[in-house]
């Protein structure tokens, strides 16, 4: 077994890079869910019921989670938007229905949360590099 960590506490670049890419390879699913959650309080609302608890739950826990995790990663601006976005769907409830302000709040929170995670996603890529030569020379000779 591979320690993760070398003796100076740093965490392994090879470790961190994998941390980084499982991130990355999950934001998808992460904004899906949260735009999921505003689109179902949004559809609750426009047909007069008050929202649903797993939309306004698929919104706060995804942006929630993804504030908490995103800094780890050093996608400091995507934690910061998430947080953003997290906090203005905090106290939603079937209970207490955002009203029409809160809504334009959230979903501008939402759309900066995909921007952000769209930029931390390019340059992860960028420094990726290119693909790497296997060492194998397939040129016919």
């Amino acid at each position: 077994m591979t320690a993760a960590f070398i003796p100076s506490g740093q965490p392994e670049p090879e470790f961190m890079a994998r941390i980084r890419e499982m991130f990355v390879e999950g934001l998808p699913d992460r904004l899906a869910r949260m735009r999921r959650g505003l689109e179902r309080v949004e559809a609750d609302l426009r047909e007069g019921r008050p929202p649903a608890a797993h939309g306004v739950e698929d919104l706060f826990l995804a942006a929630h989670s993804l504030k908490g995790t995103a800094p780890s990663v050093g996608a400091v601006d995507v934690g910061w938007e998430s947080g953003r976005l997290s906090e203005t769907a905090e106290d939603w409830s079937p209970e207490n229905p955002p009203d029409p302000d809160q809504l334009t709040r959230a979903r501008s929170a939402l759309s900066r949360v995909e921007q952000a995670c769209e930029a931390y996603r390019s340059q992860w890529a960028a420094a990726q590099g290119p693909p790497s030569d296997s060492g194998t020379d397939t040129r016919s000779g």
